[in-house]
């Protein structure tokens, strides 16, 4: 007796794998106004950053600021929807 999977191709299965390991994050639209010194986060979120510490501050769509370690880290915070260099003001 044969198996259902000797009978299907090999490049369907791994197509149907890989598809599903490239679903992507939808982004958000901000809605926030970014003046010179603060880049909106646009396009697909991060999912995964380096640990290169480069701390940015990360203005939250309520208006609440906060530091992250990384552009990549702040714009990977779904809440986040723009961030400047340097740390947040105390």
């Amino acid at each position: 007796m044969r198996r259902w999977f000797n009978n299907c191709p090999t490049g369907l299965l791994l197509l149907v794998f890989l598809t599903g390991c490239t679903a992507s994050t939808p982004a958000r639209d901000s809605g926030v106004a970014v003046g010179e010194s603060w880049q909106a986060c646009e396009g697909e979120r991060p999912r995964v950053c380096t640990m290169i510490y480069d701390p940015v501050c990360g203005r939250r769509g309520d208006g609440s600021l906060d530091t992250y370690a990384s552009p990549c880290n702040a714009c990977a915070d779904v809440a986040v929807s723009a961030w400047h260099p340097e740390t947040c003001e105390e």
